[in-house]
């Protein structure tokens, strides 16, 4: 019998789920960016996000802050934001564009992890997190499938984690790069499944 991912111990890793860039509100809109295509996708995510509470399995918010203390330059230039307004900045510690987006919000028992850069991996305390916990599997949903999503998937699956994205649960801005980023993680980096196939596992 071929073997379930579900034989391997499971997280639930959310990635960027805040209002920042999930509410009308929000620096996304205000910079132009195209938002209003996410709300199926939250659906699904907040479909899969009971379930995964009602069967236990641990559950991870993992959500960016930026500022002074971690801005590098080459971050400023790439994004073209060295006359950006602080006002369209991105998830500022203690504003309520950093606050994770209603409904999302974590229960007492799930861990919250602070990351600078596009990868959950780098500079966190992630990897460490889940190797306590005996995680094997990780399946990531949230924004943006061609930045944050990607690159965790990249990053998990290069530490040895089986990762699976399911791609009615993650989102862009930009449906043709989301599309191309999960033709490029599909059978290499992840496994790209509808989330009803999760569910019945």
């Amino acid at each position: 019998m071929r073997e379930s991912l579900f034989d391997r111990k499971t997280a639930l890793v959310l990635i960027d789920l805040q209002n920042d860039f999930c509410h009308l509100d929000g620096t996304a809109s205000k910079r132009g960016k195209s938002i209003t295509n996410f709300q199926d996708t939250f659906k699904s995510i907040v479909h899969l996000l009971n379930v995964a509470r009602r069967e236990n399995i641990p559950i991870i918010h993992t959500i960016s802050e930026h500022s002074v203390w971690s801005q590098s330059p080459s971050r400023k230039e790439r994004f073209g934001r060295q006359e950006q307004k602080n006002t369209l900045s991105y998830c500022q510690p203690g504003t309520w564009g950093a606050n994770i987006y209603h409904l999302f919000e974590p229960e007492p028992n799930e861990k919250v992890i602070i990351k600078h850069r596009y990868s959950a991996f780098l500079y966190t305390n992630l990897e460490l997190i889940l190797r306590a916990s005996q995680i094997e599997h990780i399946i990531l949903v949230g924004i943006y499938t061609n930045v944050c999503i990607d690159s965790t998937a990249r990053d998990g699956y290069m530490r040895d984690f089986c990762v699976t994205v399911p791609y009615d649960c993650v989102a862009s801005d930009d449906e043709e790069k989301h599309e191309y980023a999960l033709h490029l993680l599909k059978g290499t980096f992840a496994n790209i499944v509808h989330s009803s196939k999760l569910i019945e596992q």
